[in-house]
């Protein structure tokens, strides 16, 4: 008697979460006499579970009636996968989907360490993080075809197994993050392909959206997305059916994404194994150095080097660079960590040059330069020879304290103001202190809105030395006769600027309408 093997099962439900679009699952719930209305994560766990009621009454009439209905939602026979021009065929190879409102044929799977579908989608191999151990994949590869305009939905499911259940509780190193890459022509051929999700995007785990996940990354940066963790909104249950989907829209190109079972590492951990790695000795540094200025064509000269990280700004703990770095300068292991850790753009922050951890050693120069100075010292003098020197523009300055206080009290003078002897100099500080009162007096004396000139008094000198004192200001104004008989120097009045106006007679105001009683 034929029985329905769990491969097929498995196979079929894996298609149902990852192909089917909503239109599909409810033509295909209301032939098989099941409810069809809902949105599309309901729709797919009640196909499901019809699947597995199958299963378990092991109807295999059914089985094969559902499953046709499932590769075949639209009807009629699918078109084979149309493969890209220029890239081989077969199971690794690149294909393009099939055309909008069909589905492909029935995956193939490769066994439960690959995971692809077929010649649709290549194993995908992730670019290494020293944060992040593969153990295992936990589901199926879920694809997010194009979406211009409107809002999509993908699903996969993970099961658990006992072992992992007992091992995420008491170690929670063991994670489940859900990784996602954009499909390109080249991601079978390489291993270094960059965690990326669409620009708008929302992940969920049993309907329950997972919060505070930065998805995007930095900007122009590709590969600074770290993969989605998921692992507390899991069911800690063993064979429980965790479904993990993917809302996204507005999408230019396809992508592609799985959950996978890792095993994190802590900066901690990893600024431990570069102590216990490999360096670069004193030695080497100074003979490199040598070389370098050795060469005739250029001019030998001291450099500054500075011993503050450039990613922190504080003083370098464990000096480390890149094996393939040319340059002395080094920036603090743990500050680097933490930034890749955040954000892994895996750049040198001095040259800017692509690097790994790995290629990061220890600088025996530099740590015996930061342990043979103080701590106060920033940068220091590096020549052409390989000796150092603490740069002078390295010290700090002093912070000022109590005895400076002292030192101001003691230069300070105190001046008779009735001695008479000249050769006694004022301090500037209290002649200044004086221009405020003068300042004062003058304005109210003058009684308006100008800003008059300062007066500096200089009380040393004595009265024989005073310089003669200068003519007043005069204003001329016209007479009354001079009004009407036209103006002239010679019929003018003075009057001394602080002495007050005469008004002219009443004949005369309105002739002159700027004077008033």
């Amino acid at each position: 008697m034929a029985t329905i093997t769990k491969d097929e099962a498995a196979s079929l439900m894996r298609y149902v979460n990852s192909h089917l679009i909503v239109r599909q699952l409810q033509h295909v719930l209301k032939n098989e006499g099941q409810p069809a209305s809902g949105l599309k994560a309901p729709l797919q766990r009640r196909l499901i579970t019809h699947i597995e009621d199958i299963v378990k009454r092991n109807d295999v009439s059914a089985f094969q009636r559902v499953k046709n209905l499932v590769y075949r939602p639209d009807g009629g026979q699918s078109p084979p996968a149309r493969t890209v021009p220029g890239y081989p065929t077969g199971t690794n190879a690149f294909s393009s989907s099939v055309p909008a409102g069909r589905t492909s044929q029935a995956p193939i799977f490769a066994g439960a360490s690959t995971f692809t579908l077929g010649a649709n989608i290549p194993r995908i191999f992730f670019k290494e993080s020293p944060f992040y151990t593969l153990l295992t994949t936990m589901s199926d590869y879920g694809r997010c075809p194009i979406m211009q305009q409107h809002r999509n939905t993908v699903s996969v499911t993970v099961t658990l197994t006992e072992a992992q259940v007992l091992q995420m509780k008491n170690d929670k190193s063991h994670r489940c993050m859900v990784y996602c890459a954009a499909m390109e022509p080249v991601m079978g051929f390489t291993r270094d392909t960059n965690v990326a999700f669409p620009h708008q995007v929302e992940v969920r785990v049993n309907d329950l959206a997972v919060s505070g996940l930065n998805l995007r990354g930095l900007k122009n940066k590709p590969g600074s997305t770290r993969p989605a963790d998921i692992t507390d909104k899991l069911k800690m249950v063993p064979n429980y059916r965790n479904e993990i989907s993917l809302t996204y829209a507005v999408t230019q190109k396809e992508f592609v994404f799985m959950v996978n079972y890792i095993k994190t590492e802590t900066v901690e951990n990893l600024v431990k194994r570069l102590y216990s790695g490999s360096s670069i000795s004193k030695e080497e540094v100074i003979t490199d150095l040598v070389r370098k200025n050795g060469d005739s064509d250029l001019v030998a000269t001291s450099t500054i080097m500075s011993l503050k990280c450039p990613l922190s700004t504080l003083r370098i703990e464990l000096p480390v660079r890149s094996i393939f770095c040319k340059h002395v300068q080094c920036f603090d292991a743990t500050s680097f960590l933490q930034l890749q850790l955040q954000a892994p753009t895996w750049t040198c922050p001095t040259c800017s040059q692509s690097i790994s951890f790995k290629q990061l050693v220890i600088d025996r120069y530099f740590e015996d330069i930061l342990n043979s100075t103080p701590k106060n010292v920033e940068s220091v003098t590096i020549d052409s020879d390989g000796k150092w020197s603490v740069a002078v523009e390295s010290s700090n300055s002093p912070v000022p304290d109590d005895s400076d206080d002292e030192d101001f009290k003691s230069k300070t003078q105190v001046v008779d103001l009735d001695d008479d002897d000249d050769s006694t100099l004022m301090p500037s500080f209290l002649t200044a202190a004086l221009h405020p009162k003068e300042d004062t007096v003058t304005r109210g004396s003058n009684g308006t809105n100008k800003r008059p000139a300062s007066n500096v008094i200089d009380l040393t000198l004595s009265d024989d030395d005073e310089p003669p004192r200068p003519t007043k200001r005069h204003n001329v104004l016209p007479t009354p006769s001079s009004v009407g008989s036209g103006f002239s120097p010679s019929d003018s009045v003075t009057q001394n600027e602080h002495s007050p106006v005469r008004a002219p007679s009443d004949q005369y105001s309105n002739r002159l309408p700027g004077w008033y009683d």
